[in-house]
């Protein structure tokens, strides 16, 4: 499960990346070494977080519920979550030249409502609440010590619907944990 998991973070984090970057959203020193014209930091972590994520969400089924989680337990469930979360990301990418504030409401709605389809538990909630957070305020880190830029920043260095694409994730990476 852990490997699979990493793999589906480290390829994510490639497919997005390469969103940001063809639309000039984000950028990377060159100096550094790369994965796919990805810093290699970022597809690392990115792998690292999935696996740490999709294996939390049965996890705490498990701990947290009598009863097996039962929102959407297929693969067509899987899917349909995976393709709204490139959904949320691509929409990232090319809504660049719109307001932070309206990409950010809209794409809020619409992370929530990938929990709401998707997952339903209130810890489920804040769990991607917390990776949101903790994302951000790394990606903040990484903004503020040169490796990682965000070519328009409106949010401490950062894209204000940052928080939403890893709320998002994390959704998904849940849902694939749960059904691995």
């Amino acid at each position: 499960r852990a490997l699979i998991l990493f793999t589906l973070g480290f390829a994510f984090s490639v497919i997005i990346d390469h969103f940001q970057q063809e639309h000039d959203v984000t950028r990377f020193p060159r100096n550094g070494a790369q994965v796919f014209s990805t810093a290699s930091w970022v597809t690392l972590s990115c792998g690292a977080a999935g696996c740490l994520v999709g294996t939390m969400y049965p996890m705490l089924d498990y701990y947290l519920s009598s009863t097996p989680h039962a929102c959407n337990r297929d693969w067509p469930s899987v899917l349909r979550c995976t393709a709204g979360f490139i959904g949320v990301n691509y929409a990232t990418a090319k809504l660049t030249g719109t307001d932070g504030a309206q990409i950010s409401l809209a794409l809020s709605i619409c992370a929530v409502g990938l929990w709401f389809m998707f997952d339903r538990t209130w810890y489920g909630f804040l769990l991607s609440l917390l990776v949101a957070i903790i994302g951000t305020w790394a990606a903040q880190f990484f903004v503020s010590t040169g490796f990682y830029i965000f070519t328009k920043a409106d949010f401490f260095g950062v894209r204000s619907w940052f928080p939403c694409m890893l709320y998002s994730g994390s959704v998904l990476f849940g849902s694939i944990g749960r059904q691995l």
